[in-house]
């Protein structure tokens, strides 16, 4: 096995990535809010969060996700059964 070989993680798309930034900008804003106890801007944040997560779902990105390292579909187990 050469060190250039797939051997798990994930082949997440530039869209999954953006799709995490956007929901991390909400939680970041989310806590600043709450740290400088400014209300609309929580919301604000818990609204940016939301935002993200269905732009995640849209960009169906519990695809890109492998536990075999992207070569076969998500859930599949390229063994067989147990």
């Amino acid at each position: 096995m050469s060190s250039t070989d797939n051997i798990g993680g994930h082949g997440a798309s530039i869209k999954s990535w953006i799709a995490c930034l956007v929901i991390v900008i909400g939680f970041v804003v989310g806590g600043v809010a709450m740290v400088i106890w400014n209300w609309p801007m929580f919301w604000i944040g818990v609204a940016v969060v939301v935002v993200g997560c269905v732009f995640a779902r849209a960009v169906n990105i519990m695809e890109d996700v492998s536990e075999y390292g992207g070569q076969h579909s998500a859930g599949s187990d390229p063994q067989g059964s147990y």
